[in-house]
């Protein structure tokens, strides 16, 4: 049986990177693998030398991060500002590059 991307059966690292994804797409391998470095990615197991998360992981660590609390709450709180950060920062830049625009044909 071929795993379909985001399928709910399949419990590869790939098909959790899948699942928890955004609307531009799967998570991307080094976000999971800092994620995991950081201690807050799910609990993995070895099956025949294969990486698994189980369901049962995979649920708690949805749990775990619904409402996270701690040292997490701040990491979560810190990186969202940062997001926000750089996202102001890139809005003036393009603003900036419109003003230019719009003076360059006058």
């Amino acid at each position: 049986m071929e795993w379909i991307p985001g399928n709910p059966n399949d419990r590869s690292v790939r098909g959790f990177r899948i699942r928890h994804g955004s609307a531009r797409g799967p998570m991307s391998k080094s976000a999971y693998y800092v994620m995991k470095s950081q201690r807050r990615g799910p609990v993995e197991i070895q099956v025949r030398g294969v990486t698994v998360i189980t369901a049962k992981a995979e649920a708690a660590w949805e749990k775990a991060n619904e409402k996270p609390t701690g040292a997490l709450a701040r990491l979560v709180a810190r990186e969202a500002k940062a997001r926000r950060k750089k996202a102001k920062a890139a809005r003036a830049a393009h603003e900036t590059k419109e003003e230019n625009r719009t003076a360059s044909k006058k």
